[in-house]
């Protein structure tokens, strides 16, 4: 059976085959309650929480999407989600995606502002960068309530004029065609050279399998560098792949710790069979610090949390900047039918590091507290986050936490639920 990765694990069955032999009139709803029979049937086995599934009737609801919001254990489960196969192979295979390509955010003063933008796309070439400001699509005035609908469909040849105000305060008008974007999960990376110190530091945003080469080629460039200190920007990154995130790890930590524990896999006590540990990739060419920053948000999740749950048994520390992670600890097996469009994800297991810490549905809490900076650039030293961790490594101090945190927290414009955990940028 083809693998396929997703947040957290490899399929691990493709089921429902329905056939119908109805007047097309019919096939329509007879096929969307066949298809949320199945999804209430497969919930009620492989669910992590099935004990907790509400008594209901599958087939009053309108999609499958209907369904599973009516299903999800609402103490734990913000996640479990039904999305299209093209979705889905896109994403999680292809790597691509239809539109601009740049994720957006409203800062302290309700701009819209570009949080980043992938380098393979028009927008990117024509110099478009992080911080800055959306201010008209189209001539019309932009605001976080329409500027989706300003923007438009996910259509290859969809054409807006968009007024950006850039990073010195000058109005630029583009014109900005929709393309089928080759998504380049490494947004940034550098080594900066602080005193007699050398960083490296690299933005990675989606856990995808074409992720592989790119990380490479990012550490092989810090290895020939001689890093000393090492910050992973996942302040977006919403997850993914677990084989992805199983390969970072190997360049983190696999050099001294292959073959030992990295994340361990808990199922219900009806799944309790798929329980597994995972091992540390053996790198020889990893890296040997004692020590990794990492840079998180809210909008950090799933296997990004699982690196940072998950090396840190195997390093003298690990310091988190930004704010508290998103919060979740469990992952989910892939779910495609057969005959229709759609692949379930439910959450299916929990995860835990080698020393069994996990359960973080509140998230991961920073050691050092700091904004996501949308004003400034990746890789700017007075960028907030990044110069939190900076501070820290040049003094070794870390600053006392306020009760409530005073940061801004990021607000990412976000169009909708289902792939949108993972994939945030349009």
């Amino acid at each position: 059976m083809k693998k396929l990765s997703i947040l957290l694990l490899p399929l691990f069955l493709a089921f429902v085959t329905i056939i119908s032999c109805d007047k097309d009139e019919d096939k329509g709803n007879k096929a969307i309650k066949a298809v949320n029979n199945a999804i209430f049937e497969l919930m009620q086995e492989i669910y992590l929480w099935y004990d907790h599934l509400p008594t209901l009737d599958p087939e009053v609801y309108a999609t499958p999407h209907d369904l599973m919001d009516d299903l999800r254990y609402e103490v734990h489960d913000k996640w479990s989600t039904v999305i299209t196969k093209t979705q889905y192979n896109q994403y999680f295979e292809q790597g691509q995606l239809t539109g601009h390509g740049f994720l957006l955010s409203a800062d302290a003063g309700n701009n819209i502002r570009v949080a980043f933008v992938y380098r393979s796309t028009q927008a990117h070439n024509l110099g478009v960068r992080r911080s800055w400001i959306i201010t008209r699509v189209n001539g019309t005035a932009a605001t976080t309530a329409n500027i989706f609908d300003l923007l438009g469909p996910a259509k290859v040849g969809y054409t807006n004029n968009i007024t950006f105000i850039n990073d010195k305060g000058e109005t630029v008008d583009l014109n900005l065609t929709k393309h089928s974007i080759a998504i380049t999960p490494v947004l940034h990376y550098e080594v900066l050279d602080q005193g007699d110190s050398r960083f490296g530091y690299m933005v990675f945003q989606d856990f995808i399998d074409t992720a592989k080469s790119e990380l490479d080629e990012v550490f092989q460039s810090f290895t020939s560098a001689g890093i000393e200190e090492l910050i992973v920007d996942m302040r977006y990154n919403g997850g993914g792949s677990v084989g992805v995130a199983e390969y970072l790890a190997g360049w983190l930590i696999g050099r001294n710790n292959g073959g030992k524990p990295f994340v361990k896999f808990h199922h219900s006590d009806k799944m309790s069979n798929l329980d597994t540990t995972l091992q540390v990739p053996v790198n020889p060419n990893g890296l040997t610090l004692n020590r990794i920053c990492f840079i998180g948000t809210s909008s950090t999740a799933s296997a990004s949390e699982l690196i940072i749950n998950g090396v840190k048994p195997y390093l003298g520390s690990t310091i988190l900047a930004g704010s508290t992670t998103h919060g979740k600890p469990v992952g989910m097996y892939a779910y495609p039918f057969i005959n229709y469009d759609y692949v379930v994800l439910p959450v299916t297991f929990k995860y835990t590091n080698a020393n069994d810490e996990g359960d973080f549905y509140d998230g991961i809490p920073p050691d050092l507290e700091a904004e996501d900076d949308l004003s400034h650039d990746f890789g700017d030293p007075e960028e907030a986050s990044l110069k939190a961790v900076l501070d820290y490594l040049a003094s070794g101090e870390v600053p006392q936490k306020v009760l409530k945190s005073t940061f801004c927290r990021n607000r990412l414009i976000i169009k909708d639920k289902g792939v949108n955990q993972f994939l945030k940028a349009y």
